[in-house]
């Protein structure tokens, strides 16, 4: 908490809100020289040394106020002491500043709330920024319908006047009435200043806390790239919960790309050499799949429930690159096994690279082998709990797996023959169709 109020302020709201759950300290100066710690009740003292600090951090809870940034910066014990303080109490907007350089220069990753122009350098300095304008809370749903009831049957009961009597019934300025009763023809700047302030009066008019608040000069939202619409802290729940999920969602996206490519890579060179093409249906028929499961899986929501594992932080990782290495040798060895054994029912021919597209049953084995691969590289690197919702929830993703299968069954069983002539597959053997 870092806070303009007094220590004793301070301290007390923070157990409060159990920023401080145990006994505090507050770092005060002393009536001869130098400083101690002292209990809110002033029973227990300690005296300060700044590399007994973190020792002490672990007790007890610490405080300290603005008078004290000084001697900290002069006596060089700002790293020391600062990262382990939880109230900051009586401090300038420089000093909130000092506070976030400080944990930034320690490692911490920083997020600041703040709602006032004294909060602009802080929030600059925090890797996340939160302006809160000063708005009043959401309504409930409850009382938001019953004002909007009673506004309904005000409206109902009020007629809107005429143009021209409510016109009439404008008093003109006291300073315009009694300099000159006759109406002046007023000048363009003062046309343009009466035209802002009928828009300013207006604004102020309809900032009833239903409509989002109008930012003003000076708000901390020019300095921060996050705005909660009221006054309340709890957006920051959602932030992390949203960036959680994006960073995961980018991190299967990596995955999944990865591994299509390098099976993609290995259909269209080495196999291509050896006479493998795909049809033009068939590769329409595999993007429309590839498609539709890039479109479902970023359905996904985040989970309500912030989870105390966190995701992977960098998409170059060990895990990653372990991970995609993996399931492609896995992938490899079906693909180049079934494709051998498709090998062996085929006549010896020769199949030039370049040579038309002609269906055999090489070319049908490697099709639906490479879709199989694709749709189990979606399903197998879907991430879900504890930051997304599982594949179950995500039902757009789980219905377009369910026809992933459907479709495999439907091919490979050779149960309707024309849809497969139409897509220039070739019927399998009985032994290889089990297999």
């Amino acid at each position: 908490m870092i806070t303009g109020d007094q220590a004793l302020t301070a301290c007390h709201v923070a157990s409060q809100v159990n920023i401080c759950s145990k006994p505090v300290l507050i770092l005060t100066r002393m009536k001869t020289s130098g400083f101690e710690w002292v209990s809110p009740d002033e029973t227990d003292r300690v005296p300060y040394r700044a590399e007994e600090v973190k020792e002490l951090s672990e007790s007890h809870d610490l405080c300290i106020s603005g008078d004290c940034f000084e001697m900290l910066q002069r006596t060089d014990a700002v790293v020391q002491v600062i990262p382990h303080v939880k109230v900051f109490a009586r401090v300038a907007p420089e000093q909130k500043e000092l506070v976030l350089t400080t944990f930034k220069t320690v490692g911490r990753m920083t997020l600041m709330c703040g709602d006032g122009t004294n909060d602009v350098g802080a929030l600059k300095q925090a890797h996340v920024g939160i302006a809160l304008l000063n708005a009043e809370p959401v309504q409930k749903a409850g009382s938001k319908s019953q004002s909007s009831k009673l506004e309904s049957k005000s409206g109902k009961l009020k007629k809107p006047k005429p143009a021209n009597e409510s016109s009439s019934q404008l008093v003109p300025p006291a300073s315009s009435s009694a300099k000159a009763p006759s109406s002046r023809p007023l000048t363009a700047a003062e046309k343009q200043r009466e035209k802002l302030q009928k828009m300013l009066d207006e604004m102020n008019d309809e900032s009833d806390g239903r409509s989002a608040p109008i930012v003003k000069l000076g708000d901390a939202s020019m300095a921060s790239p996050f705005t909660a619409k009221h006054a309340s802290v709890a957006p920051t729940l959602d932030i992390i919960r949203q960036g959680r999920s994006t960073l995961v969602t980018t991190l299967q996206m990596f995955k999944i790309l990865g591994l299509n490519c390098l099976a993609t890579a290995y259909v269209l060179s080495v196999m291509y050499l050896d006479g493998v093409k795909l049809g033009d249906v068939q590769a329409t028929i595999s993007g429309v799949f590839t498609a539709a499961f890039f479109l479902f899986i970023s359905h996904a929501r985040p989970l309500q429930a912030l989870s105390a594992e966190r995701p992977h932080p960098n998409i170059f990782c060990a895990y990653v690159f372990l991970s995609i290495l993996g399931q492609f040798a896995m992938h490899l060895f079906f693909l180049m096994s079934a494709v051998n054994l498709a090998s062996k029912y085929m006549p010896e021919e020769c199949i030039e690279p370049d040579s038309e597209f002609h269906p055999n049953l090489v070319n049908t084995v490697s099709y639906m082998v490479n879709m199989m691969i694709q749709v189990a590289t979606f399903a197998v690197n879907y991430m879900g709990h504890p930051f997304n919702q599982s594949i179950s929830e995500n039902k757009p993703f789980k219905y377009a797996l369910y026809s992933a299968v459907v479709f495999f069954t439907v091919i490979t069983s050779d149960m309707f023959r024309d849809l497969n002539d139409y897509m220039k597959l070739e019927p399998l053997p009985e032994g290889m169709r089990s297999k």
